[in-house]
């Protein structure tokens, strides 16, 4: 089992703290990495991956600590990006453990994949708002003191009707933000109907595995995580 990353720092007043979704990811690309290390191979160019939504970083920096296991090569670029400007000061502090030089690691604040220019990620892992909410929070800075605090959460976890408004942003660019060789991990739970969605994205012409599956209930939701790639 690989070590999971130190989120100690982070301000669980501000900031999403790693939970059981969080821990699913890691497990599914720890279990998937057989894959990961065919499709890119070295001589392959650096692979470029970006984490949606970073939170606290523990994704991140899993990923940067572990990128010949996860990989099979120790090189790659690292871009995370969250709507939560503290959030991505938290996901800088998690990622300064790793001092791999042959890494180039950043978190920003943005909104979804709207820095990168088209086509060119190669990982995307999203670990997004899934939880069915009257509607999802606006982005920017509202109110002060606990107002705020409490819409920075929510822009963690509110993910509108049946949990997917968020998700479905992401899917409705995903062709025009992976490479050829591109693939997005994604969590899912009971609520956003995952085999609806990805019946949906196979008549899209996308290819869709389950690697991670709980096997039981995360909190009062099961949760899975999906290979979406072509």
């Amino acid at each position: 089992m690989l070590p999971t990353p130190d989120t100690s720092h982070i301000d669980p007043d501000t900031t999403y703290e790693p939970n059981t979704d969080s821990y699913l990811i890691l497990d599914s690309l720890t279990a998937d990495a057989p894959f990961l290390s065919s499709r890119f191979k070295a001589p392959a160019p650096t692979p470029l991956i970006l984490e949606l939504g970073t939170g606290s970083g523990i994704i991140s920096a899993f990923i940067a600590s572990n990128p010949v296991t996860l990989f099979g090569r120790p090189d790659l670029l690292l871009l995370g990006t969250d709507a939560n400007s503290i959030a991505c000061a938290a996901t800088n502090q998690s990622l300064k453990i790793t001092p791999n030089p042959h890494l180039q690691l950043a978190s920003v604040t943005a909104d979804l994949a709207t820095p990168i220019r088209p086509n060119e990620v190669d990982v995307l892992v999203f670990n997004p708002p899934y939880v069915p909410s009257p509607d999802v929070p606006k982005l920017g800075k509202h109110e002060d003191g606990y107002e705020e605090q409490f819409r920075l959460l929510a822009l963690a976890c509110d993910g509108g009707a049946d949990g997917m408004e968020v998700t479905r942003r992401v899917f409705e660019g995903l062709g025009e933000t992976l490479s050829a060789r591109g693939v997005a991990y994604i969590l899912f739970c009971a609520s956003n109907k995952p085999d609806e969605v990805m019946e949906e994205l196979q008549g899209k012409g996308w290819s869709c595995v389950k690697v991670g599956d709980l096997g039981k209930k995360g909190g009062i939701e099961k949760l899975t995580v999906w290979r979406i790639y072509k």
